[in-house]
């Protein structure tokens, strides 16, 4: 064999080892709680992980398929858990532990998948979990907690969804669940401690927004059926709670905004363009509210309620329906233990109501009926 011939096939066999090349690196120092351990099985063909472990008793199990796939763990502090599991082609996976007694679980199937989780916790106290389980393509995830005992469970199935949790305190709990076609957005914040938060989005653009300040605050949020719903809840306070259900058509939108102290907020709307805003708080922006809004859409088109409660113990319920109806509510109530019940229906027409009250214990009841109902 001539010189030329050697000098191709070297390359052939450079090239080739080049193309199937699997890399791992492994840091680990230990202190005086005990070594770190890392557990590593990787196939081909451009798969790297990069693992650095500081401090003690860690301990991060990795297991990689191909084609290209990467993961990076890093971990500081005291007995921090990180597992990660991806399969197939084009992952990217980073875990960032900073405390003790944290735990990562992450598992990725699909193509173009990516998912990142930071988590940091005090010295001498329980940590922090989170687990992302995503299986499709062109997922992203994305968890930081903060704090004590904080909790973030992501589940995302499909094509093109994106989730972004982020939790400051202690024993917040975070739940979004994505599925179908149709890339849905999801952004949960949460401050304070014992916060809880439920989100699921399937089948379209459906987009979600989520605040919560204090403790003890609760939400919870569906979004289903052809999509391209939006909502928005911002809580700020101890025990509020909002409830928001889209159903069965596209470009709802629900905006919540609830200040102060057990305050109730509920939103149902079913079909398309519908609108619903609602905003409560205590007098004063007090600690004392317990404000109560109910709001229905059926059926209709352009359906449009605004709720606007400022005391204790107020009470709104709207309901509007009807196909090809254009119904509007202005609800406004400001005081004690005010109450409204507004029924608007029919078909083919407009309706229009406006509440205003003052002070203590006022009562309003409106049932309107546009064009004519079905029997």
């Amino acid at each position: 064999m001539n010189k030329k011939a050697i000098l191709c096939a070297t390359a052939l066999v450079f090239g080739s080892v080049a193309f199937a090349q699997v890399t791992n690196i492994v840091s680990q120092n230990g202190g005086m709680f005990g070594g770190n351990d890392a557990d590593v099985n990787q196939s081909g063909v451009n798969v790297w992980s990069d693992i650095d472990q500081f401090g003690s008793a860690n301990e991060a199990t990795i297991s990689q398929g191909g084609v290209n796939l990467r993961s990076f763990v890093d971990q500081t502090g005291y007995k921090n858990t990180a597992e990660v599991t991806q399969k197939r082609r084009g992952m990217l996976s980073r875990i960032n532990q900073d405390g003790w007694n944290n735990e990562a679980t992450l598992t990725q199937k699909g193509r173009g998948n990516t998912s990142l989780i930071r988590q940091v916790s005090g010295a001498g106290g329980d940590g922090n979990y989170a687990h992302i389980l995503q299986k499709g393509e062109d997922l992203f995830s994305k968890v930081y907690q903060r704090g004590r005992t904080n909790h973030a469970d992501v589940d995302q199935s499909d094509e093109g969804h994106d989730s972004y949790v982020k939790q400051i305190g202690n024993e917040n709990y975070s739940l979004v669940t994505q599925d179908g076609r149709g890339y849905n957005y999801s952004e949960v914040a949460q401050d304070g401690d014992k916060n809880k938060n439920y989100v699921t989005q399937a089948d379209g653009r459906n987009t979600s927004y989520v605040d919560q300040e204090g403790d003890l605050n609760i939400s919870n949020v569906t979004q289903e059926d052809r999509g391209r719903n939006y909502a928005d809840v911002w809580q700020k306070g101890d025990h509020n709670k909002s409830d928001v259900y889209q159903y069965a058509g596209h470009n709802n939108n629900a905006d919540i905004n609830q200040f102060g102290t057990g305050n109730y907020s509920k939103t149902y709307q079913n079909e398309g363009n519908n609108d619903s805003y609602v905003y409560q708080r205590g007098l004063g922006y007090g600690s004392s509210s317990g404000n109560i809004s109910t709001v229905h859409q059926y059926n209709g088109d352009e359906n449009e309620s605004l709720v606007f409660q400022v005391g204790t113990y107020n009470n709104s319920k709207v309901m509007q329906t009807g196909p090809m109806v254009q119904n509007y509510s202005e609800v406004t109530q400001i005081g004690i233990g005010n109450s409204n019940h507004l029924n608007q229906s029919g078909a083919f027409g407009s309706n229009t109501n406006v509440v205003n009250q003052l002070g203590f214990g006022n009562s309003a009841t409106a049932t309107q009926v546009s064009g004519f109902t079905f029997p």
